[in-house]
């Protein structure tokens, strides 16, 4: 977010260098949205944006997965028909990075403002695992602390997540917890 709206930058850091590259900007401009590797693609899932959230307030968010190729310098979505790319299935905020295991990325809790399935805090218990090969979604065993603003870790084929808000907008926890995919 700068000057109060989400910004679509995206930019790569060559540690060889020192320097930033700017790379092509996000189609669909998203705060608070987690991201990761296939190792091949970046992927950009949910978050908040411009119709939903664009000054980073709590908001609904958006379902949308936006995957960078940088072998092409380009873009696609899963609103692009012929992607490839399904929607994450809960549009939401706030859920950190996702987190490679095995070969699959998982997105864990978040925040909304009104989304189905949410505490009556309006965060998320969920973990939605994405398989890159096959473009398909399948839910996780949800994690025990529902909560948002989150960054996961990966170590040792076991999911690390510590703190996070309990609640939409600001709050904190100092819950500890491991996931076991």
């Amino acid at each position: 977010v700068t000057a109060g709206a989400t910004t679509g930058a995206v930019a790569r850091f060559d540690p060889g260098t020192g320097r930033w590259e700017a790379l092509a900007p996000l189609p669909l401009p998203r705060n608070r949205a987690a991201a990761g590797s296939d190792g091949r693609r970046l992927l950009v899932f949910g978050g908040t944006g411009p119709g939903s959230g664009d000054a980073g307030g709590v908001a609904d968010g958006f379902a949308t997965v936006q995957a960078f190729d940088p072998a092409t310098g380009t873009w696609a979505t899963s609103d692009d028909g012929g992607s490839g790319l399904a929607p994450l299935p809960q549009a939401r905020g706030g859920t950190g990075r996702a987190v490679e295991v095995g070969g699959r990325l998982y997105v864990l809790g978040g925040q909304t403002a009104s989304g189905p399935g949410a505490t009556s805090d309006h965060v998320y218990r969920r973990v939605d695992v994405y398989d890159p090969a096959s473009g398909t979604w399948t839910e996780g065993t949800p994690f025990p602390t529902a909560r948002h603003g989150i960054w996961p870790v990966a170590v040792g084929g076991r999911v690390y997540v510590v703190g996070g808000n309990p609640r939409s907008g600001t709050a904190t926890s100092a819950a500890v917890e491991a996931y076991n995919p």
